[in-house]
């Protein structure tokens, strides 16, 4: 592999007026996580944190809108470093759900830790990252790919970081994400303090199945108040299950499913119905009973006519 050309560092130094042609964060879930950045998703057993890293990245891998977010769909690369087992089942309980299935290889599974200490380590998941064409990718869990390092080492933790910096470059302008566990009181992050203070975006889960609550606690460009109340809903016949909002709207299944159809399609334009239903591939009469849910919900206004309505979401 031939190495990269080094630019000389006065060409690396920018003036004033250059910094205001430096792009702006762009996102990868709206409101939630950016684009160019490496994230950190921190919580306790049991308290959903794979479960909402696989959900996010399913969103990624088919374009799906993440919890009513538009997402920047691209290809996904998911660092199991606890195995595979169970992933199938988990990914398995999403397609049902959603109604929408992940392209294969639009969803790609490492099922073994990548040791982040180790410099011919890193560099080959970049390199595979790079000819891949990656957008995404997921480190599950941070504490098996630090073999042998020590967690609570500033030193260590910093090698590990820069290391996921190296994964974040090698992708296609994309997101990395971290999960790790917190400590024994749920809520400090487990280690030292140079993991939470050298990533971009830190999001903590506490709670159970029953409900966990999503909270973003550091974000280092844009507003940082961000919480989620989420909870594990089993899918029949998946032996697995899927995390839904719990945000109040009280929508059924299908017609939470078609929300996140219209905003990952449509919601910066709005759609007409026939758009819509285009998408959906659900049949019609299913389709028209969760759009009316919708419009007499309020979720969704139509802008058009009764003869030719035009969908777009509420403000």
């Amino acid at each position: 592999m031939t190495p990269p050309q080094v630019v000389p560092l006065s060409q690396r130094v920018r003036t004033r007026k250059q910094l205001a042609d430096l792009p702006t964060p762009s996102p990868f879930i709206r409101s939630t996580l950016d684009l160019g950045t490496v994230a950190l998703l921190a919580g306790y057993y049991g308290s959903l944190k794979s479960f909402i890293a696989l959900d996010m990245f399913a969103c990624a891998a088919t374009g799906f809108a993440w919890n009513r977010r538009e997402v920047e769909p691209g290809k996904v690369l998911y660092i199991a470093g606890e195995g595979a087992y169970g992933l199938h089942q988990r990914l398995n309980a999403w397609e049902e759900y959603r109604q929408t299935e992940i392209p294969s290889e639009g969803f790609q599974v490492l099922p073994e830790a990548v040791n982040l200490g180790d410099d011919n380590a890193v560099r080959e998941v970049a390199d595979l990252i790079t000819a891949e064409r990656f957008r995404y990718v997921a480190v599950d869990t941070l504490a098996k790919c630090m073999p042998a390092m020590d967690e609570n080492s500033a030193r260590d933790m910093g090698i590990a970081v820069t290391n996921l910096y190296r994964l974040r470059a090698a992708t296609v302008s994309g997101t990395v994400l971290a999960v790790h566990h917190t400590g024994k009181d749920r809520s400090t992050i487990r280690g030292s303090s140079a993991l939470e203070a050298g990533v971009d975006c830190v999001y903590k889960t506490e709670g159970d199945a029953s409900l966990v609550q999503l909270t973003r606690t550091k974000r280092k460009d844009g507003p940082l108040d961000d919480v989620h109340r989420l909870a594990f809903q089993a899918v029949a016949g998946s032996e697995s299950g899927v995390v839904v909002s719990q945000s109040g709207l009280g929508l059924r299944p299908g017609t939470e499913t078609l929300l996140s159809h219209f905003q990952s399609h449509f919601g910066a334009t709005g759609a007409s119905g026939t758009q819509l239903f285009e998408v959906s591939g659900v049949p019609r009469a299913t389709f028209y009973r969760s759009l009316n849910e919708l419009v007499t919900g309020g979720v969704l206004v139509n802008t058009g006519t009764s003869k030719r309505p035009f969908y777009k979401e509420a403000s």
